[in-house]
């Protein structure tokens, strides 16, 4: 497994343009950033970030597979933690993720998680899976722009917002939002704000398979039958 770093910043003055390592093992960013310090003198004063992608990664992440991660230096005037996905696994370890969250900084003093599920019974009808898609590249623009206008407006320490795709079903997970902040009030008002923009504004679009039939759910809660070609 290769990995190529590339430093950003202030962190080129101790790793230069490029870094490229090699494991035979999965490795941590945590890892990864104590052997860079350790090779290349990095100062512990000097905060690293990690971005793989389009987020910022905990120490806690894992590389398993040839990976291009990007080092910075803090951002100019500090920067909330953001964790925006679309979903496809048919499970994830929320246990974990509040582990990891938990520890994510001293300065957090509430944490609200908010899980979506799938009703097993809607309109007195069974409800047998949902069917999500979504235009998944205006669907992540618009998740991560939620994210990080609520955080910036509530000063939130950190937002995780998924959204699941595919099919789901009953009791299943469909979405995930959890909001970091210093004070419970800032983190429930952040939750909910973000659920009711992710409803509106976000392009996904579910069929409701049911015990009498398929629907699609448009807007705020309309059924509309599909139609069999």
């Amino acid at each position: 497994m290769r990995i190529r770093i590339k430093p950003i910043s202030a962190l080129r003055d101790y790793l230069g343009e490029t870094v490229e390592l090699e494991f035979e093992r999965p490795v941590s960013i945590s890892e990864l950033v104590r052997i860079l310090r350790e090779e290349y003198g990095v100062p512990d004063q000097l905060e690293i970030i990690a971005i793989v992608g389009d987020r910022v990664v905990s120490g806690e992440y894992i590389i398993n597979h040839d990976e291009v991660i990007y080092l910075t230096p803090p951002f100019a005037g500090g920067s909330p933690y953001i964790d925006v996905r679309l979903v496809r696994e048919e499970r994830v370890d929320l246990n974990k993720l509040l582990d990891e969250l938990s520890r994510l900084d001293r300065e957090v003093g509430a944490l609200v998680l908010f899980i979506g599920l799938v009703k097993g019974r809607v309109e007195g009808v069974d409800v047998e899976e949902l069917v999500y898609e979504a235009v998944e590249e205006a669907a992540l623009s618009r998740l991560r722009r939620i994210a990080l206008e609520e955080a910036e407006k509530h000063g939130l320490i950190g937002v995780v917002l998924w959204h699941w795709i595919g099919v789901r079903r009953p009791s299943e997970p469909t979405v995930v939002i959890a909001t970091l902040a210093r004070s419970r009030s800032e983190a429930f008002e952040a939750s909910r704000t973000i659920l009711e923009r992710v409803k509106k504004e976000v392009p996904v679009f579910k069929l409701e398979r049911r015990s009498n039939g398929e629907y699609w759910v448009i807007g705020e809660g309309t059924r509309q039958p599909r139609r069999k070609h």
